[in-house]
């Protein structure tokens, strides 16, 4: 039974890709959506995820990447450009641009008892705040993020930090969120459940140690499956 959940912010509360595609449109002579398009499935997915993880927090060596794969000359004014208009999309707290199953899936959590923890790469106080804030409510016991576990999300000691926080053990908390890398992978080699929320529709990962437990098309979907987990 699951007792509490490991709840990710960006992509799956809040819709991030809206904001990044808005702010990179006309850059490169590209409409945003083709730009971050690009940007997230051509070089983050593709070449940081499979060569590069160590760089996975390396903006600039995204953009520096992003130049190859559009097989353009490196510009460093608009490199720092790009990197510029992501950071301030990624930490602009007054966009409240949440999903709309956001705030009622989270309600239903409450309700029925389970312990919401925040669990995110960077900004995580304000983050919840934010949503917080958004919906009117308290949800959330506490929050983790890269700085305050000491790892990166990506790494297993991740969750591992998480769980001694939280008090639980690990088959008794689900990981909820929207990438495999961060969110399904090192989660599951922790022994936490996991629920894979796939808005994009994006293909579902063969490797065994990348498979998610569950799989949901957005957050009202995953919330009904913890309380049958």
């Amino acid at each position: 039974m699951i007792h509490a959940v490991l709840l990710d912010y960006d992509g799956t509360l809040h819709d991030t890709d809206t904001a990044m595609k808005r702010s990179l449109d006309g850059i490169l002579g590209l409409d945003g959506e083709e730009l971050y398009r690009i940007y997230l499935y051509d070089v983050h997915r593709s070449l940081i995820h499979t060569k590069h993880l160590d760089r996975h927090d390396d903006i600039m060596f995204h953009c520096q990447l992003l130049f190859q794969v559009l097989n353009k000359p490196y510009d460093p004014k608009i490199a720092e450009l790009i990197c510029r208009k992501l950071e301030q999309a990624g930490r602009d707290f007054s966009n409240m641009k949440f999903f709309e199953d956001a705030a009622p899936a989270l309600k239903m959590m409450k309700e029925k008892g389970i312990e919401i923890y925040l669990s995110t790469g960077k900004y995580a106080e304000e983050k919840a705040k934010t949503f917080e804030k958004y919906a009117m409510e308290t949800f959330f016991r506490g929050v983790f993020s890269e700085s305050k576990n000491g790892f990166l999300k990506t790494e297993v000691r991740y969750y591992v930090e998480s769980l001694k926080t939280i008090g639980r053990k690990p088959e008794e908390v689900a990981s909820i969120g929207d990438t495999i890398l961060s969110d399904i992978k090192p989660a599951k080699q922790a022994g936490i459940k996991t629920i894979w929320v796939n808005r994009r529709g994006e293909p579902i990962p063969q490797e065994p140690d990348s498979m998610p437990d569950n799989i949901a098309s957005n957050l009202m979907e995953a919330t009904n499956i913890i309380f049958k987990v």
